[in-house]
C-alpha cells in the first residue's frame, strides 16, 4: 500500500506482527473491534492498541503525528514498535505490492536488477489480512510488482477476496502481460477479478526486436501480443502503456499504428516518461532522453491514435515541457511521496495544475524546466 510516509515507533511495544487500523473516536474504534480487526486507538492523551487493551505511548510528539491520519488508515506494527503506513484513506495512490520479482528484466526499470531477479513476494494471507482492514467502500486500489502474477495461481484467491469485499472499487492491475498468453491465466482472471478491474499492459516496440531489447527478455514481444489479444477476446477492459526512452523514442508512431491496428478497443493508452532511478539510472547512456524531445515524439504518436479514436493520456510530463493545446492529455501521476518542482517553478502559474518530476528524474531535468508565467 501507500508506504513509508509516516512512520512512528513505539517503544512500548515488544508484540507480535500486527496489521492494524486506526481509530480517533469510540464508534469507530468500536466498528472496527466488532468486525475482529486490531485497532490503534488515539486520543488526546495515549495511543493504544485493541483488543489486547495494550498503552502503546503517551508521548505528546508521537500522539501529534498520528493526529495527521485518519480513522480507517492502515499500518503494519511491528516487533520492535514500528508503525508504518499501509493505506492512507485520503489518498487515490494505495497498493498492494505482490512481489519484486519480473519475468522481464526491463532496461529503464526504476526498480534495481537484484530486486527483479532476488526480491521477495507477499504471502496471499497476509494480503488478504491487509485488504480485511481496507474500507469496503474504498475508491480505487492497484495491485503491483514486480510482475504480481510471478506468485502463480494463489493470487487469485487474494483476487476473488477482492472481487468478494470489493464491489464498488475500481482496481488497477500492473502487469507486463506475458502471462495471459496462457489461457487458463485468462480465464482464472475473469472468473474471479473485481467488476470495475483495468489491467495495464507496457508495450515497448512495434515488433519483438525492440521491445525485447529493452525487457532483455526472449520472445516477450510474442507473449504479450498474445495475452493482450486474449484479454481483450474475452472482454477485459485494458490500458496500453508506452515508457518513452533513447531506445523506443523513434518507433513512437509505429506504436500507435500497432495499437490501431491490432488494439483498437482498448480503453485508452498512456504515453509515459521516465523514473529515473534504479536500472535507468544504471543504464542512463542507453535510455535517457530530455521530457521536451519525449514530449514531441508522444504528442506525435497521440495524434496518430487520437484521429483513430483512442483516448491517450500523458503520464510524467512537466506541463512546460508539453505544448499548452496538449495539457488537457496530462495527468497529475506522481505520487506525493516521489514528486519534486525546480526552483524555477516557485513562479509558475500552473504550478497547482502539474504533476511535477520524480524526485529521482530532478538531477536529470530541472536545467529544462522553466516558469508559465
Amino acid at each position: 500500500m501507500e508506504r513509508g510516509e509516516m512512520i512512528i515507533n513505539l517503544e512500548k511495544y515488544k508484540g507480535k506482527f500486527k496489521t492494524v487500523s486506526l481509530a480517533f473516536d469510540e464508534d469507530t474504534k468500536t466498528d472496527l473491534i466488532t468486525n475482529g480487526l486490531d485497532v490503534v486507538f488515539i486520543s488526546k492523551d495515549e495511543i493504544r492498541l485493541y483488543p489486547d487493551n495494550l498503552s502503546l505511548s503517551e508521548d505528546r510528539n508521537m500522539i501529534e503525528k498520528l493526529y495527521k491520519a485518519h480513522n480507517y488508515d492502515v499500518y503494519e506494527l511491528c516487533e520492535n514498535g514500528r508503525l508504518s503506513k499501509y493505506y492512507d484513506g485520503s489518498s487515490i495512490d494505495n497498493y498492494f505490492f505482490v512481489t519484486a520479482k519480473c519475468n522481464s528484466n526491463c532496461i529503464m526499470c526504476p526498480s534495481p536488477d537484484y530486486s527483479r531477479q532476488q526480491g521477495g513476494s507477499t504471502h496471499v494471507d497476509h494480503l488478504i489480512k491487509i485488504a480485511k482492514h481496507i474500507p469496503s467502500d474504498a475508491s480505487h486500489l492497484t495491485i503491483t510488482g514486480g510482475e504480481p502474477f510471478l506468485i502463480g495461481r494463489e493470487i487469485f484467491r487474494f483476487i476473488a477476496f477482492l472481487r468478494d469485499k470489493f464491489e464498488y472499487t475500481e482496481f488497477l492491475f500492473l502487469t507486463n502481460g506475458r502471462i495471459f498468453a496462457i489461457d487458463s491465466y485468462v480465464q482464472q482472471f475473469i472468473e474471479t477479478c473485481p467488476q470495475r478491474s483495468l489491467i495495464a499492459i507496457p508495450i515497448h516496440g512495434s515488433n519483438a526486436k525492440i521491445h525485447d531489447t529493452i525487457t532483455q527478455a526472449e520472445a516477450s514481444f510474442d507473449q504479450t501480443v498474445l495475452g493482450i489479444r486474449k484479454l481483450l477476446k474475452a472482454g477485459v477492459h485494458i490500458e496500453l502503456r508506452i515508457v518513452v526512452s533513447k531506445m523506443n523514442v523513434k518507433d513512437l508512431n509505429n506504436i500507435a499504428l500497432l495499437i490501431v491496428n491490432q488494439f483498437s478497443n482498448v480503453e485508452y493508452v498512456s504515453i509515459i516518461a521516465m523514473e529515473m532511478t534504479g536500472s535507468a539510472r544504471v543504464n542512463q547512456e542507453k535510455v535517457w532522453i530530455s521530457y521536451r524531445e519525449a514530449a514531441k515524439a508522444a504528442i506525435e504518436a497521440s495524434m496518430i491514435l487520437l484521429k483513430n479514436g483512442i483516448d491517450v493520456k500523458l503520464y510524467n510530463f512537466p506541463l512546460c515541457t508539453v505544448k499548452r493545446e496538449f495539457w488537457t492529455l496530462c495527468e497529475k501521476s506522481i505520487s506525493t511521496s516521489k514528486v519534486r518542482y525546480g526552483n524555477v517553478c516557485h513562479n509558475c502559474k500552473v504550478k497547482k495544475s502539474c504533476g511535477g518530476v520524480f524526485a529521482g528524474t530532478m538531477s536529470f531535468e530541472e536545467g529544462e524546466l522553466c516558469a508559465v508565467i
